[in-house]
């Protein structure tokens, strides 16, 4: 991977997020890459209301986890992004051309089924890059699962 290289990563509070900003950013180390961290805001602001609080929210959380890396962030050009919409679709269309797209697994083990989130299921079905799921930290797995999209048939 050269300098141009992009890791996206959505960020939503959740442990699993924190673990999966964990990932791309020790990823980016690695690779030489940078990281997009996004946390979608689902809701539209009202137009009379300058100071969105479910944005500046989305924010907060966004800088802490940040924040939470610690020196592990260091040398990674970490970009951060509070783009509104709905987030599987939002995800997707800001990972086009990323070397990865990284989300939190926040599924759900039922009779031995691994069950994604809505999200989650959303960037593994559309993203035109491989995506990584990061499941939470302390979480009972054997790491992150990365799925490549196929080569579409034309």
């Amino acid at each position: 991977m050269n300098s141009e290289s992009r890791i996206v990563v959505g960020v939503d509070g959740s442990p699993a997020a924190k673990a999966a900003l964990a990932w791309a950013v020790a990823e980016a180390k690695r690779t030489n890459a940078s990281v997009l961290a996004l946390s979608v805001c689902h809701f539209k602001p009202s137009a009379d209301n300058e100071a969105d609080p479910f944005a500046e929210g989305h924010r907060r959380n966004l800088r802490a986890a940040v924040d939470a890396l610690g020196a592990a962030g260091n040398g990674v050009r970490i970009d951060q992004d509070i783009p509104l919409g709905t987030p599987g679709p939002v995800l997707v269309e800001r990972a086009a051309g990323a070397d990865f797209l990284v989300v939190g697994g926040h599924g759900d083990h039922r009779s031995g089924v691994l069950v994604m989130s809505s999200v989650t299921s959303y960037c593994l079905r559309h993203a035109r890059c491989p995506v990584v799921v990061v499941p939470a930290e302390g979480a009972h797995h054997d790491g992150p699962l990365m799925l490549r999209p196929e080569t579409p048939v034309r």
